[in-house]
């Protein structure tokens, strides 16, 4: 495959103060699984966060990662106090876990606010709606709760500011912040639901046939600037990465090149997971129109491997997905849904017909540039009720 030579320089950093100008792209992130064991009755866990707007909550869901012999579980709603669960259950409802598994729980409505933190708080049910202990927890008793191991600070579903999120566990007497990403959702009357549905880290291998990368839907016509992605070199690659960009036929079913040029050399770029930002000519930046675009990446060198991430001498792409089994997964995900975003990759060279769409998947790939204007609602005049006329004929019963 050759790709256009351009004059572009090309930049390298760590991704930090363009987020904040960015209006599409999944930056959200994730390496790997972390979990917590609840194998006792003097630990507890809280997922906080904060509200996206106002629902009347009726169920939430959570990951568990373990299960031995599980006990039952606990889970309130709590307000925050100080950083802190205020220690007052708003709602609760118990549940016993399953393992590599997601589980909704139902509770009766109670209202949530919009930018108001709350807790999801997670226990042992010693006595089961009973007098007296009931149930066994400890060492062959337990189950371990869902973590990732990067705090992002923010919600999946958009990218907006949650400086709240963060992981809470509570052992010997006191509440400690974990800095680990909570796992969670929570679903309202009227088709309302937010969380980090993201319980899959994974990596994407780009090497010689394989091509992987992010179909972005954009809100409107778009100025892109420039393209980011995060990735890292597996082994010693000995050419180049090179991205593209596709114009989708979705009547057609088909991917056709629009644009295409090398993001770096194998010496600019490192062997842990980077943010990497390339400009793009100013020729094509105006001309994204509102639909789906595919921006995706492909390196002559590499070979496949058994062992992860895939491939040896090769580049590979950060990405999070849902596991399955959470009722709205790829409602949660970035961009509200798997129409608008969604991971893609091709396994023989990218034929134009042949591109794969991973519909529970997102790649951390987006576009830099400035933010759609506000959209205008139309405002319609009421329509007039029809005057009965005097020799209009109806139907009488």
């Amino acid at each position: 495959m050759r790709f256009k030579k351009t004059t572009l320089g090309i930049i390298l950093f760590l991704f930090v103060n363009l987020v904040a100008h960015a209006d599409f792209g999944n930056w959200f992130v994730a390496n790997k699984r972390l979990s917590i064991a609840l194998d006792s009755s003097e630990k507890l866990i809280s997922y906080r966060f904060t509200c996206q707007e106002d629902m009347s909550l009726s169920a939430f869901a959570l990951y568990c990662s373990e299960a031995i012999h599980p006990p039952g579980y606990m889970v309130s709603l709590q307000e925050d106090k100080g950083g802190l669960p205020s220690g007052v259950a708003l709602a609760s409802s118990t549940y016993v876990p399953r393992a590599q598994s997601w589980s909704v729980i139902h509770l009766d409505p109670v209202p949530l606010l919009t930018g108001k933190v709350y807790h999801l708080v997670v226990r042992h049910d010693r006595l089961r709606g009973g007098g007296h202990p009931v149930g066994l927890i400890g060492p062959s008793n337990y189950s371990s709760f869902l973590t990732t191991d990067v705090l992002n600070h923010l919600h999946p579903n958009n990218g907006s500011p949650d400086p709240q999120s963060n992981t809470l566990l509570f052992e010997k007497g006191a509440w400690k912040l974990m800095n680990q990403e909570p796992v969670y959702a929570i679903y309202g009357v009227g088709s309302k639901y937010q969380g980090n549905p993201y319980d899959d880290p994974g990596v994407r291998p780009i090497f010689g046939k394989t091509l992987q990368g992010q179909v972005l839907h954009f809100h409107c016509a778009y100025t892109a600037q420039a393209l980011a992605f995060r990735v890292r070199k597996q082994g010693n690659p000995a050419s180049p990465l090179n991205y593209q960009i596709l114009v989708n036929d979705y009547r057609a079913h088909k991917c056709t090149p629009f644009y295409s040029s090398t993001a770096f050399a194998p010496n600019q770029v490192s062997s842990n997971f980077q943010w990497v930002t390339v400009g793009l000519p100013p020729q094509i930046q105006k001309l994204f129109r509102a639909e789906c675009w595919y921006f995706v990446f492909q390196t002559d060198s590499g070979r496949a491997s058994k062992d992860p991430p895939g491939c040896e001498d090769c580049y590979v792409l950060s990405d999070e997905g849902n596991s399955g089994g959470l009722a709205n997964a790829s409602d949660l995900t970035f961009d509200g849904g798997p129409h608008l975003s969604r991971a893609t990759c091709s396994v023989d060279g990218g034929d134009p017909f042949h591109w794969i769409d991973e519909f529970e998947r997102d790649a951390n790939v987006g576009a830099i540039g400035p933010t759609c204007p506000p959209s205008n609602s139309a405002v319609f005049n009421p329509i007039p009720t029809p005057i009965f006329l005097g020799n209009e004929p109806r139907f009488d019963p």
